[in-house]
């Protein structure tokens, strides 16, 4: 399962900001996909690594549970009944045999007590030696469940030894197993980590040189372009500029001349008016009755009076 650290790890970052001929994109994705690719995979190996380690624990618990069950058994084992439903299977049926014999012999003891007292006493020692008999046979069957118990827990106490130093030495090699996979894995990571590390540095330096290089090469030819750029526009400004200069300078000499024209057409014009207003002077003077001319006219018919 894959760790905090390694959710924090992957995925690699993609966004990067754009700058002026920088790296080629693709080519970055295309080497962080590279790489993503294989730190996944050895986050894989590790993680499986540390499933198998994780098996194997699992197993070791397994066989430890299973000892201390059959020492629990032993110890159970090693304990005296307190009841008889407690013995062994073999045992109590041996005693429920023995129980119901004993009340068979003991009602035929009372029924044959019922019929002569004589019979009853002999067939009461009868009975009797065969009760002992059972009880004999009883304690023998006893025996030989308490001989078989302790076979069986002297058998079960040596194969819970066995089993304990089978599963301490099982632990044992499972540990330095694990343990030995354990830096193997962590040994090669870090040794691919390095290359990969290095490899990206490598390239890295690589793409910078690169860049660089393009960079003062493409400055040098923008310089170069902008320093034509400058000298056209300043020949081509000063070429305006003179020939503003010259129309400005035409423009100036016709609007001198067209005032020029102006004033003396005005000139003139104060002169005719000057002349016409001496004409009209001279009209008007013209036009006044002598003294004579109003007499004349006092006397004219049209002139009397009523």
């Amino acid at each position: 399962m894959a760790s905090d650290h390694d959710h924090r790890l992957l995925p690699l970052r993609r966004e990067f900001g754009q700058a002026w001929h920088g790296f080629d994109r693709n080519q970055v994705v295309q080497y962080l996909d590279h790489l993503e690719a294989q730190v996944h995979r050895l986050i894989t190996e590790r993680d499986a690594a540390a499933s198998r380690a994780s098996d194997a624990a699992r197993e070791l618990d397994g066989a430890r549970r299973e000892i201390a069950k059959l020492r629990d058994r032993v110890e159970e084992l090693k304990k005296p009944p307190e009841r008889i439903e407690d013995l062994d299977e073999r045992m109590q049926r041996t005693v429920q045999l023995a129980e119901t014999q004993a009340a068979e012999i003991v009602s035929r003891a009372e029924s044959a007590a019922e019929k002569t007292w004589a019979e009853s006493s002999a067939v009461s020692k009868r009975l009797h030696e065969r009760y002992q008999k059972l009880l004999e046979t009883l304690d023998s069957h006893a025996e030989d469940l308490k001989r078989e118990h302790e076979e069986a827990l002297a058998a079960t106490k040596a194969e819970v030894q066995r089993m304990t130093a089978e599963a301490a030495a099982r632990r044992e090699q499972l540990d330095a197993e694990a343990e030995r996979k354990r830096r193997r894995i962590e040994s090669d990571f870090q040794a691919r980590m390095a290359a990969e590390k290095s490899a990206l540095q490598k390239h890295v330096a690589d793409q910078t040189k690169a860049s660089k290089n393009a960079a003062e090469r493409r400055i040098a030819e923008a310089t170069a372009e902008a320093k034509r750029l400058v000298e056209e526009a300043t020949a081509k400004a000063r070429t305006l500029v003179d020939e503003a200069t010259a129309d400005a300078e035409r423009r100036t000499t016709e609007a001198n001349d067209i005032v020029t024209r102006l004033t003396r057409i005005r000139e003139e014009a104060r002169a005719r008016l000057a002349e016409a207003d001496q004409v009209l002077r001279q009209g008007e003077s013209a036009l006044v009755a002598t003294p004579e001319e109003e007499a004349t006219l006092a006397k004219s018919p049209n002139g009397s009076t009523a």
